[in-house]
Protein backbone atom coordinates (compact mmCIF):
# COMPACT_ATOMS: atom_id res chain seq x y z
CA UNK A 1 0.00 0.00 0.00
CA UNK A 2 1.08 3.32 -0.80
CA UNK A 3 2.05 6.05 1.96
CA UNK A 4 3.35 8.86 2.17
CA UNK A 5 3.96 10.71 5.70
CA UNK A 6 5.52 14.27 6.45
CA UNK A 7 6.18 16.15 9.47
CA UNK A 8 6.99 19.66 10.16
CA UNK A 9 10.01 21.32 12.15
CA UNK A 10 10.72 21.34 15.90
CA UNK A 11 12.05 22.35 19.12
CA UNK A 12 12.29 20.84 22.60
CA UNK A 13 8.45 20.11 22.51
CA UNK A 14 6.70 16.60 21.52
CA UNK A 15 3.71 16.25 19.90
CA UNK A 16 0.98 13.41 20.11
CA UNK A 17 0.86 11.07 17.22
CA UNK A 18 -2.41 9.67 15.87
CA UNK A 19 -2.27 6.22 13.68
CA UNK A 20 -2.27 6.15 10.36
CA UNK A 21 -5.51 5.38 8.47
CA UNK A 22 -5.62 2.19 6.17
CA UNK A 23 -6.48 4.10 3.20
CA UNK A 24 -5.51 3.47 -0.96
CA UNK A 25 -3.79 6.32 -1.28
CA UNK A 26 -1.24 8.46 -0.07
CA UNK A 27 -1.64 9.21 3.86
CA UNK A 28 0.20 12.68 4.62
CA UNK A 29 1.23 13.08 8.36
CA UNK A 30 1.98 16.73 9.61
CA UNK A 31 3.48 17.44 12.93
CA UNK A 32 5.15 20.21 14.41
CA UNK A 33 6.84 20.83 17.13
CA UNK A 34 7.28 24.25 19.46
CA UNK A 35 10.24 26.19 20.70
CA UNK A 36 9.36 26.06 24.56
CA UNK A 37 11.05 29.35 24.85
CA UNK A 38 10.01 31.46 22.22
CA UNK A 39 7.02 29.52 20.41
CA UNK A 40 3.63 28.26 21.09
CA UNK A 41 2.37 24.89 20.23
CA UNK A 42 0.29 25.41 16.87
CA UNK A 43 -2.75 23.37 16.00
CA UNK A 44 -2.49 20.50 13.88
CA UNK A 45 -4.08 21.19 10.00
CA UNK A 46 -5.77 17.78 8.44
CA UNK A 47 -4.71 17.07 4.65
CA UNK A 48 -7.34 14.35 3.18
CA UNK A 49 -6.74 11.44 3.44
CA UNK A 50 -4.61 12.24 6.40
CA UNK A 51 -3.86 12.22 10.03
CA UNK A 52 -1.83 15.03 11.86
CA UNK A 53 0.69 15.70 14.66
CA UNK A 54 0.86 18.94 15.30
CA UNK A 55 4.32 22.07 13.78
CA UNK A 56 7.92 24.53 14.08
CA UNK A 57 10.91 26.40 14.68
CA UNK A 58 13.46 25.35 16.85
CA UNK A 59 15.39 28.32 18.49
CA UNK A 60 18.29 28.10 21.29
CA UNK A 61 18.25 30.74 23.90
CA UNK A 62 21.70 32.96 23.61
CA UNK A 63 24.87 30.35 24.48
CA UNK A 64 22.32 28.47 26.21
CA UNK A 65 22.64 25.87 24.22
CA UNK A 66 26.09 25.36 24.12
CA UNK A 67 26.63 21.20 24.13
CA UNK A 68 29.82 19.03 24.76
CA UNK A 69 30.86 16.95 22.11
CA UNK A 70 29.02 13.66 21.55
CA UNK A 71 30.49 10.86 19.65
CA UNK A 72 28.46 8.35 17.88
CA UNK A 73 28.02 4.93 20.36
CA UNK A 74 26.23 3.00 17.33
CA UNK A 75 27.50 1.75 14.30
CA UNK A 76 25.29 2.68 11.49
CA UNK A 77 23.67 -0.22 9.12
CA UNK A 78 24.35 -0.03 5.34
CA UNK A 79 20.86 -0.32 3.92
CA UNK A 80 20.72 -1.32 0.06
CA UNK A 81 20.88 2.57 -1.75
CA UNK A 82 19.75 3.85 -5.29
CA UNK A 83 20.96 7.17 -4.70
CA UNK A 84 24.05 8.49 -3.53
CA UNK A 85 25.58 12.24 -4.32
CA UNK A 86 29.00 13.01 -3.89
CA UNK A 87 29.50 15.50 -0.29
CA UNK A 88 30.02 18.60 -2.63
CA UNK A 89 26.63 18.23 -5.10
CA UNK A 90 23.18 18.34 -4.41
CA UNK A 91 21.39 15.05 -5.74
CA UNK A 92 18.65 16.13 -8.41
CA UNK A 93 15.60 15.59 -6.11
CA UNK A 94 17.42 17.73 -3.64
CA UNK A 95 18.14 20.69 -6.11
CA UNK A 96 14.69 20.61 -7.06
CA UNK A 97 13.00 20.39 -3.35
CA UNK A 98 14.98 23.61 -2.98
CA UNK A 99 14.22 25.53 -6.17
CA UNK A 100 10.55 24.88 -5.57
CA UNK A 101 10.50 26.34 -1.83
CA UNK A 102 12.62 29.36 -3.15
CA UNK A 103 9.96 29.80 -5.80
CA UNK A 104 7.57 29.96 -3.01
CA UNK A 105 9.76 32.87 -1.01
CA UNK A 106 10.47 35.22 -3.80
CA UNK A 107 7.12 35.34 -5.56
CA UNK A 108 6.52 36.51 -2.10
CA UNK A 109 8.88 38.75 -2.10
CA UNK A 110 11.19 36.91 0.48
CA UNK A 111 14.21 36.23 0.27
CA UNK A 112 15.70 33.35 -1.36
CA UNK A 113 17.41 30.93 1.03
CA UNK A 114 21.71 30.04 0.22
CA UNK A 115 22.40 26.15 0.09
CA UNK A 116 24.55 25.76 3.61
CA UNK A 117 26.71 22.71 3.26
CA UNK A 118 26.47 21.71 7.25
CA UNK A 119 22.68 21.69 6.54
CA UNK A 120 22.85 19.50 3.55
CA UNK A 121 25.27 17.14 5.41
CA UNK A 122 23.08 17.24 8.83
CA UNK A 123 20.27 16.38 7.11
CA UNK A 124 21.50 13.69 4.91
CA UNK A 125 22.56 12.25 7.62
CA UNK A 126 19.02 12.29 9.24
CA UNK A 127 17.02 10.91 6.06
CA UNK A 128 19.83 7.82 6.31
CA UNK A 129 19.44 7.58 9.59
CA UNK A 130 15.50 6.80 9.47
CA UNK A 131 15.82 4.39 7.14
CA UNK A 132 18.26 2.69 8.55
CA UNK A 133 17.14 2.15 11.69
CA UNK A 134 13.38 1.95 10.79
CA UNK A 135 11.94 5.65 12.35
CA UNK A 136 10.37 8.57 11.31
CA UNK A 137 10.88 11.19 13.59
CA UNK A 138 12.70 14.24 14.50
CA UNK A 139 13.76 12.52 17.68
CA UNK A 140 17.23 10.49 16.53
CA UNK A 141 17.52 7.36 18.84
CA UNK A 142 20.91 8.45 19.12
CA UNK A 143 22.36 9.48 22.02
CA UNK A 144 23.25 13.43 21.96
CA UNK A 145 21.66 13.74 18.03
CA UNK A 146 17.90 13.98 19.91
CA UNK A 147 16.73 16.93 18.22
CA UNK A 148 17.56 18.96 14.75
CA UNK A 149 19.72 21.66 16.96
CA UNK A 150 22.02 18.64 18.53
CA UNK A 151 22.34 16.93 15.11
CA UNK A 152 23.28 20.92 13.34
CA UNK A 153 25.20 21.63 16.55
CA UNK A 154 27.42 18.01 16.45
CA UNK A 155 28.05 19.07 12.96
CA UNK A 156 28.95 22.26 13.70
CA UNK A 157 31.36 21.77 16.61
CA UNK A 158 33.14 18.86 14.43
CA UNK A 159 34.30 21.82 12.01
CA UNK A 160 35.81 23.67 14.83
CA UNK A 161 32.89 25.74 15.07
CA UNK A 162 31.42 27.17 17.97
CA UNK A 163 27.98 27.74 19.30
CA UNK A 164 26.32 31.15 17.72
CA UNK A 165 25.05 33.77 20.07
CA UNK A 166 21.49 33.42 17.64
CA UNK A 167 20.51 30.44 16.20
CA UNK A 168 17.56 29.75 14.93
CA UNK A 169 16.87 26.05 13.10
CA UNK A 170 13.52 24.77 11.28
CA UNK A 171 13.01 20.81 10.09
CA UNK A 172 10.38 19.02 7.68
CA UNK A 173 10.92 15.60 7.41
CA UNK A 174 8.88 13.92 4.55
CA UNK A 175 8.60 10.27 3.56
CA UNK A 176 6.79 8.47 0.60
CA UNK A 177 6.83 4.43 0.14
CA UNK A 178 7.24 5.18 -3.34
CA UNK A 179 8.84 6.93 -6.00
CA UNK A 180 7.76 8.14 -9.26
CA UNK A 181 5.87 10.31 -11.89
CA UNK A 182 3.11 10.98 -9.92
CA UNK A 183 4.67 10.68 -6.35
CA UNK A 184 7.42 12.82 -7.04
CA UNK A 185 9.38 16.06 -5.48
CA UNK A 186 6.63 17.89 -6.63
CA UNK A 187 4.05 15.92 -4.89
CA UNK A 188 6.59 15.96 -2.09
CA UNK A 189 7.11 19.88 -1.92
CA UNK A 190 2.47 20.20 -2.26
CA UNK A 191 2.05 18.21 0.59
CA UNK A 192 4.11 20.22 2.48
CA UNK A 193 3.05 23.57 1.32
CA UNK A 194 -0.58 22.62 1.96
CA UNK A 195 0.45 22.10 5.43
CA UNK A 196 0.29 25.00 7.60
CA UNK A 197 3.21 24.23 9.96
CA UNK A 198 5.30 22.78 7.50
CA UNK A 199 4.70 26.15 5.18
CA UNK A 200 5.96 27.98 7.87
CA UNK A 201 8.67 26.83 7.57
CA UNK A 202 9.26 27.45 4.17
CA UNK A 203 7.88 30.74 4.18
CA UNK A 204 9.45 31.66 7.45
CA UNK A 205 11.14 35.21 7.19
CA UNK A 206 13.60 34.78 9.41
CA UNK A 207 15.31 31.78 7.46
CA UNK A 208 18.92 32.76 5.96
CA UNK A 209 20.00 29.11 4.78
CA UNK A 210 18.50 26.05 3.25
CA UNK A 211 19.40 22.00 3.55
CA UNK A 212 18.41 19.07 1.48
CA UNK A 213 19.08 15.54 2.41
CA UNK A 214 16.87 12.86 0.42
CA UNK A 215 17.72 8.92 0.75
CA UNK A 216 16.03 6.20 -1.28
CA UNK A 217 16.59 2.72 -0.97
CA UNK A 218 16.28 -0.15 -3.57
CA UNK A 219 12.86 -0.72 -2.72
CA UNK A 220 11.97 3.02 -4.00
CA UNK A 221 11.28 4.02 -0.42
CA UNK A 222 12.09 7.94 -0.30
CA UNK A 223 12.65 10.27 2.76
CA UNK A 224 13.43 13.61 2.86
CA UNK A 225 14.93 16.24 5.49
CA UNK A 226 14.27 20.08 4.88
CA UNK A 227 16.54 22.18 7.27
CA UNK A 228 16.37 25.65 7.42
CA UNK A 229 18.56 28.35 9.61
CA UNK A 230 19.70 31.77 10.92
CA UNK A 231 22.62 32.12 12.86
CA UNK A 232 22.41 35.87 13.31
CA UNK A 233 19.92 38.40 13.82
Amino acid sequence: MLQSILLAGFLWATANVMPVPTVGTPTVVANTLADTLTDTLQGAAILVPSTVKAPILMASAPRAARLPQVRMVWEMPTPVQTSAPSPGALAAEEQEFIEKVNAERTERGLNALAVDPLLVHTARAHSREMCARAYFDHHSPTPGLSTPMDRYLKGLHDQGGSTPDSLLVGENIYYCSVFNDVYNVDYGHRALMNSPGHRANILEKRFTKIGLGVYRNAQGEFWVTEMFSRDSE
